[in-house]
């Protein structure tokens, strides 16, 4: 029932959003990590874990300091090793996760935002289809399930210049000219974007 009605909010805010598409800013995010998963000791223990994630997001109501966006985050970690010792245990376990939510933004336009974001949906877990000894994993099973996601942050914008001066390059030597300060000293049109959107 509890999955119905968050079906039914999301497609509501889905139908806002289309009627409000001129005044709405999509986000991408993509995301590569290491996570460690949380152990079940003395059951099982897992090593850390590569995970991935690419978020979609949309702006759905703004009003003054404040933004309402619908996120859709897809994370996935596909092998978290067990260092359990135990030959019939599997090798690996992966996950992945489709949880989407909505996130509330406070000051969205300022360099400093502070957002918090909850969500529902649908959480898968593997097993690996070999047991920890590499033979065949005859019980291998997944396991579905609903998850809640809840968490929140600061996002800061700004600027990152790779370097204030051009400088030797180990494969290019000096040809390759990337700095906001040529090798003779002299100042680039660059440092004057540069400088316009860092004091804006």
């Amino acid at each position: 029932m509890w999955m119905a009605r968050l079906v039914a909010m999301l497609l509501l805010l889905c139908g806002y959003a289309a009627r409000a598409a001129a005044d709405t800013r999509f986000d991408v995010g993509l995301l590569l990590g290491s996570t460690m998963a949380t152990n079940e000791a003395p059951v099982l223990q897992f090593d850390r874990g590569t995970t991935y994630q690419a978020t979609f997001g949309w702006d759905v109501w703004r009003r003054g300091p404040v933004r309402l966006s619908v996120d859709v985050p897809f994370i996935a970690s596909p092998a978290f090793t067990v260092t359990t010792a135990g030959r019939s245990l599997p090798l690996e376990y992966a996950s992945l996760y489709l949880t989407p939510g909505v996130r509330v933004t406070a000051l969205p336009r300022g360099r400093v935002a502070i957002f918090g974001a909850l969500g529902g949906g649908y959480a898968r877990y593997s097993e690996s289809k070999l047991r920890a000894d590499r033979s065949p994993n005859p019980q291998q099973r997944d396991t579905n399930a609903g998850a809640v996601a809840f968490g929140g942050g600061v996002d800061v914008r700004g600027f990152f210049h790779w370097t204030g001066v051009d400088n030797y390059e180990w494969l290019h030597g000096y040809d390759v000219q990337f700095g906001i300060i040529d090798r003779d000293r002299n100042i680039r049109p660059s440092a004057q974007v540069l400088q316009r959107e860092a004091t804006a």
